[in-house]
């Protein structure tokens, strides 16, 4: 669990001084601690930590991990007094009951991390999905423009487009939008 950047924000200073005893024994690396939400909030805008781990029954404790949870850009753990049904979706890696067990922590902390590496790889998953689609677009517009213009086939025109980009050492998408561009400056 080496290398996992951790803020916590624990109500009480012993709990909070456990914790950060537990996660720090574990390779974890605690960027900072609070007492309440809205610290928390502050010192992971800064601090850009891995996981938050949440006393929800702290000050703005609660109303942080919503934020948190909405924004989901961090790996959240809650402790709480009470078990919340409202905080179970793919962000929140998992709430834990007080008193704190060891192991139910580093579990949740190890399910957080996870969490946030398959979001992340979703996101660039999606980011390539739409570049694609994107240069896509262009070399179908640009496909059209040189058959319309030129009064050839869509394999000769797609044929050209690649041409131009081997011999000029670049993407289809920029000889696709240089295309683009020329044909609307006429």
């Amino acid at each position: 669990m080496g290398s996992v950047r951790v803020v916590v924000s624990i109500g009480t200073s012993g709990s909070r001084m456990k914790i950060s005893s537990i996660l720090s024994a574990a390779g974890c690396l605690v960027v900072g601690e609070t007492d309440n939400g809205t610290g928390a909030l502050r010192l992971i805008q800064s601090l850009q930590p891995d996981v938050a781990v949440i006393d929800i029954d702290s000050p703005a404790g609660l109303s942080a991990a919503k934020m948190l949870e909405e924004d989901g850009q961090i790996g959240l753990v809650l402790i709480g007094t009470h078990p919340r049904r409202e905080h179970r979706n793919e962000v929140v890696s998992g709430q834990i009951l007080k008193p704190v067990n060891d192991t139910a922590l580093l579990t949740a902390v190890d399910f957080a991390v996870a969490g946030q590496v398959r979001l992340r790889k979703m996101a660039d998953e999606v980011a390539k999905l739409k570049n694609t689609l994107g240069t896509r677009v262009l070399v179908e517009k640009a496909k059209g423009i040189l058959m319309e213009n030129l009064g050839i086939q869509e394999g000769e025109a797609y044929r050209r487009i690649q041409q131009q980009s081997m011999n000029k050492r670049v993407s289809l998408k920029r000889i696709a939008e240089a295309i683009v561009t020329a044909h609307e400056f006429r």
